[in-house]
């Protein structure tokens, strides 16, 4: 039986994934993908078996569809195949990237760092760019964390005291949040629906018994993310160190989790500040096409030019 690829209303998608729910990322997962005010829904099943899911976030401008995420409500935005056929996964892959193109006037969407099936997408005529992100697949060794790095840590330890909380009125938003009022509004819908459904701690610093920082860590079946992190002016040097540690150890000892993601960034100096952490550093690939040449260039034009990025200093 051959595969069908099919696109599906929330209704039908949540039931058809329902029994998969505990596998799949959280990109995926019927429980926050409703993150998404525009989305496509995509099933690509065999008879009865679902083999193949993608959710595609959709912007709309200028009464075009482009597949590109208008707020980051998750690390990534890959499909999952549930086949290890190479190409029976090459053959979903290309079906999903062909339906989505008849749909979308451009796609500028991050993959994960596990998945693989990027040469049918580039056959497709589109760039898929090499990112990296930092993962740890080990409870975090001392030794091997930047001597600096180790030192900030050290410091802090003599100031903060670290708690694991679940309320969101342990977060400071607004300053974890960049953006307008929209964007954060909606973020923190996101957050706190991650919370609810217990695929979300926060982890707090308080020195002298007051907030002064904290990271939301995320986290599906395996993962761990580092979703949104801040810390208040003043807050002990290495206080945001000492928070990743925590996190760190958490996802390993009490998570049980099999992986940390840092959730990279193409920012040099915070690239830089994650890999003292010594991760191992995990590409990734992020996809930019269009059906027009000169916006393809523009979604490349618009990557190359975020404020801090490692390759701006020679792309005038």
């Amino acid at each position: 039986m051959s595969i069908l690829i099919e696109e599906v209303d929330f209704e039908t998608y949540s039931k058809k994934v329902g029994y998969l729910d505990g596998i799949l990322p959280l990109w995926l997962s019927p429980k926050f993908v409703t993150a998404y005010k525009e989305k496509i829904l995509l099933l690509a099943t065999n008879g009865k078996e679902v083999k193949g899911v993608w959710v595609i976030p959709i912007t709309s401008q200028d009464g075009l569809k482009i597949a590109k995420r208008n707020y980051r409500f998750f690390p990534y935005s890959s499909p999952i195949f549930f086949d290890k056929d190479n190409l029976k996964r090459r053959d979903m892959a290309e079906k999903f990237f062909e339906y989505v193109g008849s749909k979308c006037e451009s796609i500028y969407l991050p993959l994960a760092p596990d998945f693989k099936d990027m040469a049918t997408i580039q056959e497709q005529g589109a760039l898929i760019e090499w990112r990296h992100t930092h993962i740890m697949s080990n409870p975090i060794d001392d030794s091997q964390i930047d001597s600096r790095l180790r030192n900030h840590i050290k410091n802090a330890k003599n100031y903060i005291e670290i708690s694991i909380e679940k309320s969101p009125n342990n977060f400071n938003f607004e300053l974890a949040i960049k953006g307008g009022a929209d964007e954060q509004k909606e973020r923190r819908e996101s957050a706190i629906n991650l919370l609810s459904n217990k695929q979300a701690v926060i982890v707090t610093a308080k020195k002298d018994g007051k907030l002064c920082a904290g990271i939301l860590l995320a986290y599906d079946e395996k993962t761990a993310y580092m979703m949104h992190s801040w810390q208040m002016e003043g807050a002990p040097r290495g206080t945001i160190s000492y928070l990743i540690y925590e996190s760190i150890n958490w996802t390993f000892k009490v998570g049980k989790l099999k992986y940390f993601d840092f959730e990279g960034s193409v920012i040099q100096n915070i690239d830089y500040f994650f890999g003292g952490f010594n991760a191992e550093i995990v590409p990734y690939g992020f996809i930019h096409w269009s059906h027009d040449k000169n916006k393809l260039h523009n979604l490349i034009d618009r990557s190359i030019n975020i404020e801090g990025r490692l390759l701006t200093k020679n792309c005038e």
